[in-house]
């Protein structure tokens, strides 16, 4: 009987002081940053993630990228908010939440997830369950999501990073012929490719800035050696030369892919 009450008692002061069974997790404070918000899954298979640079330039990788630049107004929010109490106890919250056995995953969920620095958390759609409130996350997911559609305030307006020549070959393989496509400092760019005569494009404001800003994502770490099946090589003239395979820029296959297709739809191959 004492056993019991002394059980009972602990679990009273438990309920009382606001503790938990459950580890408590330290989130440390961080101070305001570069920051990322994306969005994965769904019936479409969506991979859509926003980088935000400290100053408000944006770049949107997905099927169909884009760069620009928030208003002042609304990086001013965001940097209340993902530097508020509120946020980080939210992320406390998100990292208890993982520490229990998984929820059932729908056909259809789509995860959205905000990370700043050491500061990460992700919310799913909760299969029509109740799910806990998260007033931060959702102002700074609401705040995005015009830019998770490529829709920004503004053009990116910024002079770095430069656009440096460039160009990006695709190796041929079956029935995929091979091409080349050369983009010069200005953003002129030209393609040779077997078969059709050289064509020569000029890419519009929006798309120097995303294939300027993704190029700078793709080539930010070392090129690593690989041994699997190489699709396309990329060579950039800075200094010092950059150059590799795709599968030499392991960390940033989502940022390649996405700059081969902006560079292929735009010449229509």
């Amino acid at each position: 009987m004492r056993r019991a009450l002394a059980v009972i008692g602990a679990a009273v002061l438990l309920v009382l002081t606001g503790c938990t069974l459950v580890d408590q997790v330290a989130v440390p404070s961080e101070p305001f940053g570069d920051f990322a918000v994306g969005e994965f899954g769904g019936i479409d298979g969506r991979q859509n993630i926003v980088y935000v640079r400290a100053d408000g330039v944006a770049l949107l990788v997905s099927r169909q990228p884009a760069a620009g630049r928030l208003s002042g107004q609304s990086l001013s929010r965001l940097r209340t908010l993902l530097t508020s109490d509120q946020f980080r106890q939210e992320v406390a919250a998100d990292a208890q939440r993982q520490q229990r056995p998984p929820a059932p995953v729908c056909a259809d969920q789509i995860t959205i997830e905000v990370t700043m620095g050491d500061l990460s958390m992700s919310r799913s759609d909760p299969c029509r369950e109740k799910s806990e409130p998260t007033p931060a996350f959702d102002e700074i997911t609401g705040i995005l999501a015009p830019a998770l559609r490529g829709n920004f305030d503004g053009p990116a307006d910024t002079a770095e990073p430069r656009l440096f020549p460039m160009s990006l070959q695709r190796i041929q393989l079956q029935d995929r012929p091979a091409y080349v496509i050369k983009i010069n400092a200005a953003g002129r760019a030209k393609i040779m490719i077997s078969g059709r005569t050289s064509e020569w494009h000029s890419l519009s404001v929006q798309q120097r800035d995303t294939v300027r800003l993704l190029v700078a994502r793709v080539i930010e770490n070392p090129v690593s050696p690989c041994t699997s099946q190489a699709y396309y090589r990329l060579q950039v003239d800075k200094e010092p030369v950059v150059q590799g395979p795709d599968c030499g820029f392991p960390e940033r296959q989502l940022e390649f892919r996405t700059l081969t297709a902006l560079l292929e739809n735009a010449f229509g191959v």
